[in-house]
């Protein structure tokens, strides 16, 4: 199959790399299915989340350890659960970003990470009950604090 990824150009997939996010994201619950692509091969530290229902539609995802290595984000069970997992070592993090001009005031979403479960590729955004992250993480504050 082939989409005209917005960050991209136009890029072959297979059903298998589709990944399905229950419920969609807040705001966006209408479309559950996308296709990660790095913009990196050799890591998952910055991924464009294309959606295949809207070509027009890609997030900007960016894997939070990377960027914040003290983030300790805490799922429930139910999450666990919901997604098919039987422990946390089966998850994915990634954090929404939105990067603006100067990059010094992007940020990342730490509050509500999109959690994978790389082994059947469901996932879900959650909003974590840890008072120490917000919705609105300066990414330039994020890797001072992280350093």
């Amino acid at each position: 199959m082939n989409i005209n990824a917005k960050y991209f150009g136009e890029v072959s997939y297979e059903e298998n790399e589709m990944i399905h996010i229950i419920n969609g994201l807040f705001g966006f619950e209408t479309y559950t299915k996308y296709l990660p692509l790095p913009f990196h091969e050799e890591d998952d530290s910055m991924i464009s989340l294309q959606n295949l229902e809207d070509e027009t539609l890609s997030f900007i995802l960016m894997n939070p350890f990377m960027i914040y290595p003290d983030y300790a984000p805490e799922l429930s069970q139910e999450d666990l659960k919901e997604l098919g997992a039987s422990s946390i070592e089966d998850i994915s993090f990634y954090v929404i970003s939105v990067i603006r001009e100067p990059i010094d005031t992007s940020t990342v979403n730490l509050k509500a990470p999109l959690i994978v479960n790389a082994l059947n590729r469901k996932a879900k955004q959650i909003i974590l009950e840890q008072p120490e992250y917000s919705f609105r993480h300066i990414l330039n504050r994020t890797n001072k604090e992280g350093e």
